[in-house]
């Protein structure tokens, strides 16, 4: 019997590794969806950012009992860091949770919904139901996000709507 010596590959890093997942979820996303998706973007980050300022600034004004003018510094930059961070991971898993909106019951409820009046609360019903389903999308992406993207992971399922796969 000889003696072989078997040499494992090398490891990559942990950042190497996380880099290559966050590249490899948008690899489940159709390729036309996730263009308009992005431009979606233009209007969620701004969205996001001022949604989660009420969010973060609510808790801390309540967590510490103080405004914003005799809050320390400290606390403006934290704020500031947890708002920044969570606007960046709404923006990324946006086009997953998007597509749960879509697939629940609240999404298939507001876009179905009929609307009565004159031409232009119509068309201002319209543009609400649509700002707020971005903005519900955008504000549960860090939580629905990662959940879609797990599951088009389990089933290996490609998401987009029907126009896609025409």
């Amino acid at each position: 019997m000889s003696n072989k010596h078997y040499v494992q590959p090398p490891k990559k890093s942990y950042l190497k590794r996380v880099i290559e997942e966050t590249k490899d979820a948008y690899s489940y996303l159709h390729p036309d969806y996730m263009k308009r998706k992005l431009v979606h973007l233009i209007f969620v980050i701004p969205l996001e950012f001022i949604i989660y300022g009420l969010i973060y600034g609510f808790i801390f004004m309540d967590i510490t009992g103080m405004d914003n003018n005799t809050a320390p510094w400290i606390l403006d930059f934290i704020d500031l860091i947890l708002i920044i961070v969570s606007t960046i991971i709404s923006a990324y898993f946006y086009p997953f949770s998007l597509w749960w909106y879509k697939q629940s019951f609240i999404g298939t409820m507001l876009n179905n919904m009929y609307h009565i009046g004159a031409f232009w609360v119509v068309i201002l019903k319209i543009i609400g139901t649509l700002v707020g389903g971005i903005a519900i999308a955008g504000t549960l992406a860090p939580i629905m996000g990662p959940l879609t993207l797990r599951k088009c992971r389990k089933k290996n399922m490609i998401i987009g709507e029907p126009i896609d796969f025409d």
